[in-house]
């Protein structure tokens, strides 16, 4: 008895990179990231316009003012447990590596 190839695993990704492909195209070509990138260029001429004006009438003036602050802390317990850990395993694996370096040093030299 014969086995079948298994395309599978092969048609699946392929569909899904397609899709995502796709996707993509049309929001490239519906003008979705220069009405973002134009939405942030006219909220930075309306706060030089607004620092403009704010200078002109002498009012006393600071930068955080006219600064928008897009910085969203995502992290979590589980994510700063995920940053400890993988901290732990860096110091871990230098310093091993750099052991296991010296010790071939000694052998060869």
């Amino acid at each position: 008895m014969e086995k079948k190839p298994n395309y599978r695993l092969f048609w699946y990704p392929f569909i899904c990179l397609l899709i995502t492909f796709i996707a993509l195209t049309i929001a490239l070509e519906s003008g979705y990231y220069e009405t973002k990138i134009s939405q942030k260029v006219t909220l930075t001429a309306e706060k030089i316009a607004e620092f403009e004006k704010d200078v002109a009438n002498g009012q006393a003036v600071d930068i955080k003012d006219y600064l928008n602050s897009e910085y969203v802390d995502y992290s979590s317990k589980a994510s700063d447990m995920g940053v400890k850990i993988s901290h732990n395993i860096e110091g871990f694996m230098t310093k091993g590596i750099s052991k296991v370096f010296r010790f071939l040093g000694t052998l060869v030299g």
